[in-house]
């Protein structure tokens, strides 16, 4: 299928190019819609869900990672703070089954196979989705359609404006010794945009906490946490004469931290560090040629780590370990339209990633990953099928050792929605996903933990739902319901042992997930002035080993993965000032997969509450102001055994923006 979809896209290109004189393209104006337009105009969505730039700056989060910890269905896995790694599961399926997107581009790390939340900023995002059974986005990378969820991220800096110029400044101070300053700026003309933004944030992580150890209750101050972080780069894009538009962007990325470890006997003492730096150039061209829109893209992206750990008992005197993790992808989407209501999709990705360690003996792995992707969208009045065939091939290389076996898979996905019918606006939609992935390069390679033998993950992932409106007036009410079933094969669980560098790799077997999500939106406007917003998220997940029913662990709950997780937000506001509420629930979980007292962790429920104003200064330029209290009531807890979180802290956010 990759090769007939190959020789698709050199026919599809000649075509285009050849068909660049004519006048065939419709071009539609873009239009910013905000999202109290977009909460009252639509149902809840079955396939995604969005949080807008508003929606963002009201819980004024450390990173990504707080904010994908909002949506239903997300258990997050978080290792300490401002900083700290940050990883989710979806619906009880790894990490690795879910793609990540900024601006249309891939975020790809071979070597440990996650993506680090911790890492990706707020300031610059204008809105962030989730999306399982179905993409929420246009012509994606073939590999984001194939994966079990996609998170996809819009920036400020990578869109053409109908504004000359625009400016974003903010500045955060807060405890611990946070210091935050972000700056963008864009210009922009008919036919093109340029932008350039810069980041830099530093924090000392001094933060106390409480480990209850027994009968004993141990207060402390958390140590090595310290975190210097910064990004920059720059955007520009073109629309050429024939409406193709052109986008190109540098961005560069790095930090230096302590790894604070885990608190283990009162042992509060860690002296690892880890220095990271990124490069990536992604360039893509998108056109419409006749009834054929297409996307050609390509990234390059180079990712350097240095872990030290002085005090490691060895013959050298310590660790200091190097390595590189290079990555080169390419590929085309394209979606043509073939009746009113029938479209076909489709597109061919390719990847290249390499990995060296410095240590003497080391693997030297090599992978090309290669995706194909063909689908076929009807849409009716009331409803709407997906039908979607994909492929994944693995060719594996290693210079040094043992290489891993090479893989192909077939992956389907079917979908069937109804649309809006009946008075309360109802909509219905059952859909079927099979995703695969391979183990990332230090799952099978890294020294002393990684296994060449690990088997890959491969997830039947099930789901039907409901939404509805049963209220659209002066308040209007929006209610979504999803039930889901998942199986897991081969489950791959990392563990971290010493501190977050070193893991220990497992194949649980067979994990069964069954689960739901609910979610409850009320809007109501009060009077003129006032205006007031809930939004309630509930998720319940059964994730269980049954890998084999004589093992002790068999019927027990996953480890990491609570069974009762939820938030709740409230804001109140009158014009331009107000105040947020946000709560965040979640159950007792356990360390390891065998469900015994000395395994669990305790659950939690935290209170956030902010004050916000927003000042016009003069035409087209805005001055914004909050303070924010964070875990109000200093309750002690951790997501991951010993690696205790922040307790009550402190943060005030001024933003200013001409636009």
């Amino acid at each position: 299928m990759n090769l007939s979809l190959l020789a698709f896209s050199f026919n599809l290109t000649f075509v285009c190019m050849l068909g660049y004189g004519q006048d065939t393209l419709k071009t539609l104006p873009e239009v910013e819609v905000s999202a109290f337009e977009i909460n009252r105009i639509k149902t809840l969505d079955l396939t995604s869900q969005t949080y807008s730039k508003e929606q963002i700056l009201l819980n004024q989060p450390e990173d990504i990672g707080a904010v994908i910890q909002k949506f239903s269905g997300t258990s997050m896995r978080n290792y300490g703070g401002l900083g700290g790694m940050k990883t989710v599961s979806v619906r009880g399926v790894g990490s690795q089954h879910s793609t990540f997107l900024i601006d249309g581009f891939s975020l790809v790390n071979t070597q440990t196979g996650q993506i680090n939340l911790g890492q990706i900023q707020t300031d610059n995002v204008e809105s962030i989705s989730l999306s399982v059974g179905g993409k929420n986005g246009f012509l994606l990378p073939a590999s984001s359609y194939i994966n079990g969820s996609v998170i996809s991220i819009n920036t400020f800096e990578n869109n053409f404006s109908i504004e000359t110029f625009k400016l974003k400044y903010s500045s955060r101070i807060g405890s611990f010794g946070e210091i935050d300053n972000y700056l963008s700026m864009k210009y922009s003309k008919s036919n093109l945009f340029i932008s350039v933004f810069g980041k830099y944030r530093q924090a000392k992580g001094n933060y106390d906490y409480t480990l209850q150890n027994g009968n004993i209750l141990y207060q402390g101050v958390r140590g090595n946490n310290d975190l210097v972080d910064w990004y920059s780069g720059a955007t520009a894009g073109f629309k050429l004469k024939n409406e193709a538009k052109i986008k190109i962007n540098y961005k560069t990325n790095g930090a230096n931290q302590g790894l604070p470890g885990s608190v283990v006997l009162y042992n509060t003492t860690a002296n690892q560090r880890l220095s990271t730096e990124s490069h990536s150039l992604n360039l893509d061209l998108s056109h419409q040629c006749k009834s054929i829109y297409y996307r050609l893209f390509g990234t390059l992206n180079h990712d350097w780590l240095h872990y030290t750990d002085p005090f490691f008992l060895n013959n050298s005197g310590g660790i200091s370990s190097v390595y590189t993790n290079n990555s080169y992808q390419m590929g085309l989407s394209f979606q043509q339209l073939i009746r009113n209501n029938v479209s076909l999709y489709g597109g061919i990705e390719s990847r290249y990633s390499d990995l060296k360690f410095s240590s003497i003996n080391s693997a030297l792995p090599k992978r090309i990953h290669s995706f194909g992707l063909i689908g076929l969208n009807l849409h009716r009045e009331k409803w709407k099928t997906e039908i979607q065939l994909s492929s994944q091939q693995i060719m594996e290389e290693n210079n040094m050792g043992e290489r891993a076996e090479n893989r192909f898979k077939i992956n389907p996905f079917l979908s069937f929605e109804k649309i809006e019918f009946g008075k309360w606006k109802w909509k219905f939609k059952a859909w079927y996903r099979n995703s695969f992935r391979m183990p990332s390069f230090n799952e099978l390679y890294y020294n002393n933990i990684g296994n060449v033998k690990l088997k890959p993950e491969e997830a039947h992932q099930f789901s039907i739902g409901f939404s509805t409106t049963p209220l659209n007036t002066e308040m209007k009410v929006n209610f979504l319901v999803n039930v889901f079933a998942n199986r897991i094969q081969n489950q791959i669980l990392a563990i971290p042992t010493k501190n977050l560098f070193v893991w220990s790799m497992q194949n649980i077997g067979f994990v069964n997930t069954f689960g739901y999500e609910s979610r409850l939106e009320i809007n109501k406007l009060i009077g003129k002035n006032w205006y007031s917003e809930a939004t309630f998220n509930y998720t319940y997940q059964y994730s269980v080993d049954v890998s084999d029913s004589k093992s002790p662990t068999y019927l027990n709950q996953v480890a990491y993965v609570p069974k009762h997780t939820g938030n709740i937000d409230f804001t109140l506001k009158r014009k331009d000032i107000g105040i947020h509420l946000s709560t965040t629930i979640s159950s007792l979980r356990y360390s390891l997969t065998e469900n015994i007292i000395a395994n669990q962790i305790n659950g939690f429920t935290l209170l956030d509450a902010s004050f916000f104003t927003k000042i016009k200064l003069a035409k087209k330029q805005s001055f914004r102001i909050q303070f924010s209290v964070k875990n109000i009531f200093n309750t002690s807890y951790s997501y991951m055994r010993y690696f205790v979180m922040p307790g009550r802290n402190y943060l005030i956010t001024l933003n200013y923006a001409i636009n």
